[in-house]
């Protein structure tokens, strides 16, 4: 019953908000806010740890041998004879927590982003006063 009750109050004190906006310009927010909004949404976080966890399952299942053959390829080299079914996940089976790792960590990583760049949004216009005042300090350039 909550759940359907608060959000139906503040869509009814949202709703005259749009005519009283109109006569007040508005400024667009900060892309470094608007950065650190999507970092720190925990639905943003899932969705990325969940992608980044495929990509590793992905990459821990590709076939390493012409990688290898690319890499001697580029050093000028010969490459050593590689199984063409041998993955990552084969000759290093540990290997296969990484996924797992991944999407542990991903969420706190990013609500860790989205707060340095609160921190930098929160400061920007501070350091445009500071390089204001340091430009009208220093002595004209010939």
């Amino acid at each position: 019953m909550r759940s359907i009750v608060l959000p139906a109050a503040l869509a009814a004190f949202a709703v005259p908000v749009p005519a009283l906006a109109q006569d007040a310009p508005q400024a667009a927010p900060a892309p470094l806010a608007e950065l650190a909004d999507q970092m720190r949404d925990p639905a943003r976080q899932r969705e990325m740890a969940l992608m980044l966890q495929a990509m590793t399952e992905v990459l821990l299942d590709m076939p390493i041998a012409p990688l290898a053959q690319a890499a001697a390829d580029m050093a000028g080299e010969k490459a050593d004879e590689i199984d063409p079914d041998t993955t990552l996940r084969s000759i290093a089976p540990e290997a296969g927590r990484v996924s797992d790792e991944v999407a542990r960590t991903v969420p706190r990583a990013m609500q860790a982003a989205g707060a340095m760049a609160e921190g930098m949004a929160t400061m920007t216009p501070m350091l445009r006063q500071m390089a204001r005042r340091m430009r009208d300090a220093m002595p004209a350039r010939d």
